[in-house]
């Protein structure tokens, strides 16, 4: 079954000025505010349209907030209602097995370009509420990371029913290739609109809510700006203690744009 229309650019532009991961509060999400600012719109004929997808997206943001603080309680170590850090093993099998979609970015604090995965997941968690995302360093997971045969970092996987549907590990087919890559510049860069489109290719994601213009993310790859990616410095690094073998036998190419801590 394809994927429902995307959501309309206009309703994901306001969600996106009013939405964001740290809200913990439904009471935050003011659908009246929210109207007005469609009311400011001069082009009536799709006004009534963009009402209708703007009321249901902001009635399931409320409910998943809702949700998601209570499910989020003693399972993670951040207050945030819609990318929140878990804390261990449990945590990550209980959002895996009780959530009929759900994304998970293990990653680690010294390695730059989690951080980088981080920022483009802040920016799909809040829009795309129906389905559940966290994350989770991967010291305090080593049952799950052996389990599932983590190597490189960061790693995305997308679970549906309690199986994983999808791994990006580091930032594997989304990076596109432009001048500034060819020249060995903007190696990290990507748009947040090629996540969630690999995301809903893979059955994760329902629907395309994001609109890449009206945050800036994922700078032109022709533009190059003459700075030094952070993951220079970073390379290299890796943990003292590998992680051994597990149920899974597939063992992924190492690759230098990749932080391998195995």
């Amino acid at each position: 079954m394809s994927n429902p229309a995307p959501l309309d650019a206009k309703v994901s532009s306001i969600l996106g000025q009013k939405f964001d991961s740290s809200r913990t509060d439904p009471d935050d999400l003011d659908e009246d505010a929210l109207f007005d600012e469609l009311e400011k719109e001069d082009d009536t004929a799709y006004r009534a349209h963009r009402l209708e997808q703007l009321h249901k997206e902001v009635v399931s943001a409320k409910e998943a907030i809702k949700q998601n603080s209570h499910n989020n309680s003693s399972n993670t170590t951040t207050i945030d209602a819609f990318y929140p850090t878990l804390v261990d093993d449990r945590a990550v099998l209980d959002l895996t097995t009780n959530n009929e979609r759900c994304i998970v970015h293990f990653s680690h604090t010294d390695f730059a370009r989690c951080a980088v995965m981080d920022e483009h997941l802040r920016l799909l968690a809040p829009r795309h509420h129906e389905v559940r995302f966290a994350r989770v360093d991967v010291r305090n997971c080593p049952f799950v990371v052996e389990k599932l045969n983590i190597r490189v970092l960061p790693c995305v996987i997308g679970f549906v029913d309690g199986n994983g549907k999808e791994r990006i590990i580091g930032f594997e087919g989304l990076v596109s290739i432009g001048k500034s890559a060819l020249r060995g510049k903007g190696a990290d860069n990507f748009k947040t609109t090629d996540l969630e489109k690999r995301l809903l290719s893979a059955g994760i994601l329902v629907r395309g809510k994001y609109v890449e213009e009206m945050r800036g993310m994922g700078p032109d790859d022709d533009e190059d700006d003459g700075s030094e990616s952070e993951e220079d410095e970073r390379r290299g690094k890796s943990l003292r203690k590998g992680i051994r073998d597990g149920t899974s036998k597939q063992r992924y190419a190492e690759d230098d744009s990749e932080d391998d801590w195995d």
